[in-house]
């Protein structure tokens, strides 16, 4: 008898083991142009859970065992429309062959700006600083890991002109980041504001203050928003070092993947944001 319960045991840790190592693994396509779309996103809806396809929108994404068949997982990309799909049949499609995801473009109306021919008002945004006394570190929960700061907006069409952050530790070779840009309903983040993606690289283990300029997307807001940097890429691994310094005051939102659920912490990253009016 005890000899069938070691072996029920076995077989039932065998049956979890196997599960547990299930990776999906395809391609992010635009379904138009037939082309990979370069770091697509891939996550579990209301869950810490997600990844980010490469640069030629192939993705691998683990089903671990606090993923179950009925949840829910998105395809997501800027300028796409997304597209869900239950674990248990994408589980069964990938059983049959790697995964080919096809995603529709989404058509957007351009929004009109009025353009004020008086001098431009500069305003810095957000948390800047210079100071290395007080860092967090940022994108530790791996690929599609985002962290950002409220835009409190107080004129019409404000444009915002770059980004600045002081990194005070960074042993990777190579990181990617996106930048997006969500309306604030309710005191949370909302839908993506951002027609394209906007993409921002650090190189070389680079620290001290790093500026990005936003210029070249004419970037206008209305209303309050948040600008968050999401982690999309690093070399040579996802094991390292990088803060980014912070301030003990103010507040910033962080999530641990695409379409986990938005948290707000009691301390800004420490993220300036030049804008004009």
């Amino acid at each position: 008898m005890m000899r069938n319960v070691i072996v029920f045991i076995l077989i039932c840790l065998g049956f979890s083991s196997s599960i547990a190592q299930t990776i999906l693994k395809g391609a992010i396509i635009d379904k138009e142009g037939n082309k990979p779309i370069e770091f697509a996103s891939i996550g579990v809806l209301n869950k810490p859970i997600g990844t980010v396809a490469n640069a030629d929108g192939d993705f691998e994404f683990k089903l671990t065992l606090d993923i179950l068949d009925h949840d829910t997982i998105r395809f997501s990309s800027i300028g796409y429309l997304s597209m869900d799909f239950l674990v248990g049949d994408l589980r069964k499609l990938n059983d049959a062959g790697s995964l080919k995801i096809n995603l529709k473009k989404l058509v957007t109306e351009l929004n009109t700006v009025s353009i004020n021919a008086k001098h431009a008002q500069l305003k810095i945004l957000g948390y800047p600083t210079n100071s290395k006394l007080f860092g967090l570190a940022f994108g530790g929960n791996g690929y599609g890991a985002e962290g950002g700061i409220k835009l409190t907006i107080k004129h019409a069409n404000t444009n915002i002109e770059s980004l600045n952050l002081m990194v005070i530790q960074n042993s990777f070779d190579h990181l990617g980041f996106r930048v997006n840009i969500y309306e604030m309903q309710n005191g949370q983040p909302g839908k993506n504001l951002l027609t394209q993606n906007i993409f921002f690289n650090i190189d070389n283990k680079q620290s001290g203050k790093i500026t990005f300029d936003l210029t070249p997307y004419n970037i206008y807001l209305n209303s309050d928003a948040l600008l968050a940097l999401e982690w999309i890429e690093a070399k040579p691994t996802t094991i390292g070092r990088f803060d980014v310094a912070a301030l003990l005051f103010g507040s910033s939102y962080y999530r641990a993947a695409s379409q986990a659920l938005w948290l707000k912490k009691g301390a800004g990253i420490g993220i300036g944001v030049k804008s004009n009016y």
